[in-house]
């Protein structure tokens, strides 16, 4: 991990680099501990997102510390779940993983990322990608509707 960061932690000086995802297994069940040895190698200038499937790690006192850290809690939907929504950093973080969107959830994730948008907070969002071209289509009319509202 020092010799990844390593690498990348000049673009994150420079403020040429997105937030970093870091993914845990489902398996891998709340761990303060961990968390924070891993936090105090982690960079300042290296925005950080996390996306935990195990449940466990979706309580408050979690919470408060990837506050305290400014790590993002990715917000990552499949078809059957979708975790943390709570904004943890100056940035929110989504991977909207259903194959496909009604035009209700469309707007829904239109309207969450405006008000991000509204507080400050960067937006990085990211579709489903492998088999259809829906989530390159989802982007571009999220951009467009974004980009089109007021203030934007």
């Amino acid at each position: 991990m020092p010799r990844f960061l390593a690498t990348i932690e000049p673009l994150a000086a420079a403020g040429k680099l997105g937030p970093v995802l870091f993914q845990l297994p489902p398996n891998l069940k709340l761990d303060e501990a961990l968390l924070k040895d891993f936090l105090a190698i982690l960079p300042r200038t290296v925005p950080a997102a996390f996306e935990f499937r195990n449940p466990s790690w979706f309580t408050r006192l979690h919470l408060g510390s990837a506050e305290s850290n400014n790590v993002a809690l990715c917000v990552a939907e499949t078809e059957t779940d979708e975790h943390a929504r709570d904004a943890t950093a100056p940035f929110v973080y989504y991977r909207f993983r259903k194959a496909s969107y009604s035009g209700d959830e469309r707007r829904s994730m239109i309207d969450r990322i405006a008000g991000h948008m509204s507080a400050g907070r960067n937006v990085f969002a990211y579709f489903k990608h492998e088999e259809t071209p829906e989530g390159a289509l989802y982007a571009v009319e999220l951009l467009k509707e974004v980009s089109g509202r007021e203030g934007y």
